[in-house]
């Protein structure tokens, strides 16, 4: 069993490190041994009576097109912000997107033909979509002409409390899963779709010419970080559906489309606009004879852009995810699985995900290897996954690559992985022997 523990606990320092994210392809292979993995399928038949999940579970998923040592530079000894190098290594259109989930609390009980399921979990997802004007005017202030128009961010951190029932059909032939979820906001920003500025200086007299469409940032919590609440009064409702369906004993296929829904955002809203201006140019203004430059400039801006803040509620959509597989049994305990993976955000254009993989799948434990491409990122990944008990207690670990064991954070552009501990109790899958599975486990560990 040692082999086990040490793997784990390997797997989780590689996560750490350099790897590129698979978007869960190798955790949602894990399937029925690990109940978590319905926050990518809501099909769950478990082995056990009764599934407990500890608040030790988490699940990490970073994605960018440009790394920290891009922005972050070494000067002498220390480290400094360098956005004359972001701009220069800079693509056209650049990517930056979080995913965090902390499992809180999850029940699974077996039933005759599936499972009920209760859970609470913690989400934060940021999507930020910016492009090589955004990193000029970073880098090179207002003294240039600029135009952003393909500026997109969204940030949302919410909890979501629900009920998940999965149920088979056809003498086990269809399984059909659904999870009923009711979600609460705790912080939200959004730059609105379409939100255009651009900036025209001319360098005979420096005047600017000023326009500005759709330029609405809506923000909950943001304003008064003090007294966000994890089940406040913004409110929301989603939903996960999934299907299965066995063609024979070898060949079955999975659809999952997971949280359908958004949030009305109300408690603590604050949103900052500046009105549509086509072409209106600022002169400046008599610096000799201005009292206050501070205020001489901000009320110049506030003239031509008419910035104001109001407390109108809204509603954001949560970004929903879309996984198809296609498994194939070699024999009873190797297992192949074609999985495609693609993610609708709102707020950002995301590239869908391939990935092949194979898992050893014995009656309390499975391990398996993926190999994946696509996303973002592109390239080739190889990932790993584990699930192992001892005793009532299960271990399990998911990383989409371990390519760049050693690697430098600095260089790294992405990061996923998934781990966490269960309670396991009343094991109910096939009949056999303990002593049978022991040796197969001893087996496997040669």
């Amino acid at each position: 069993m040692k082999i086990y523990i040490y793997s784990t606990i390997l797997m989780l320092f590689i996560a750490i490190g350099n790897t590129k994210a698979q978007n869960n392809l190798s955790f949602y292979n894990l399937g029925d041994y690990v109940i978590q993995t319905q926050d990518v399928s809501p099909i769950f038949i478990p082995k056990y009576k009764v599934s407990f999940g500890t608040p030790l579970n988490l699940g990490l998923d970073l994605n960018s097109t440009v790394k920290l040592n891009d922005l972050l530079v070494e000067s002498g000894s220390n480290l400094k912000f360098d956005f004359d190098n972001l701009n220069a290594v800079a693509e056209d259109i650049n990517v930056l997107s979080t995913n965090i989930v902390a499992n809180i609390f999850t029940l699974g009980i077996k039933t005759k033909k599936g499972s009920i399921t209760l859970f609470a979990n913690a989400k934060s997802n940021l999507a930020w979509e910016f492009s090589k004007e955004f990193t000029g005017v970073a880098a090179n202030g207002f003294d240039a002409s600029f135009a952003l128009s393909r500026e997109k961010i969204g940030f949302t951190s919410h909890s979501e409390i629900g009920i998940g029932i999965t149920r088979t059909f056809f003498n086990d032939k269809l399984s059909v899963g659904v999870r009923l979820k009711s979600l609460s906001g705790i912080m939200h920003a959004e730059l609105e779709d379409n939100a255009q500025l651009s900036v025209d200086i001319n360098p005979a007299n420096f005047l600017w010419t000023v326009s500005a469409q759709n330029a609405i940032i809506n923000t909950s919590g943001v304003s008064d970080t003090e007294n966000l609440s994890f089940f406040g009064s913004n409110s929301g409702f989603g939903m996960d559906l999934g299907f299965d369906y066995k063609l024979n004993n070898k060949f079955s296929f999975e659809l999952s489309i997971n949280d359908l829904g958004s949030i009305n955002w109300e408690e603590n809203v604050t949103n900052y606009r500046l009105q549509d201006v086509n072409g209106v140019v600022y002169n400046g203004f008599d610096f000799q004879n201005s009292g206050n430059v501070q205020e001489e400039i901000e009320d110049a801006l506030n003239d031509i852009l008419g910035a104001e803040e109001t407390t109108e509620a809204f509603d954001s959509k949560i970004s929903s995810r879309t996984f198809f597989s296609a498994k194939y049994k070699m024999s009873e305990k190797n297992v192949l699985r074609a999985t495609y993976f693609s993610e609708n955000n709102p707020y950002v254009d995301t590239k869908p995900s391939f990935g092949l993989g194979y898992n050893r799948e014995l009656n309390k434990a499975t391990y398996g290897v993926i190999a994946g491409t696509g996303g973002n990122n592109g390239g080739f990944r190889f990932g790993a996954n584990l699930a192992v008990q001892l005793s009532f207690l299960q271990l399990y670990a998911a990383i989409e690559d371990v390519s760049s064991i050693g690697g430098k954070v600095e260089e790294s552009n992405a990061a996923n992985f998934r781990f966490g501990l269960n309670f396991l109790f009343g094991y109910k899958g096939k009949s056999k022997e303990p002593e049978m599975e022991e040796k197969e486990l001893l087996e496997d560990e040669k």
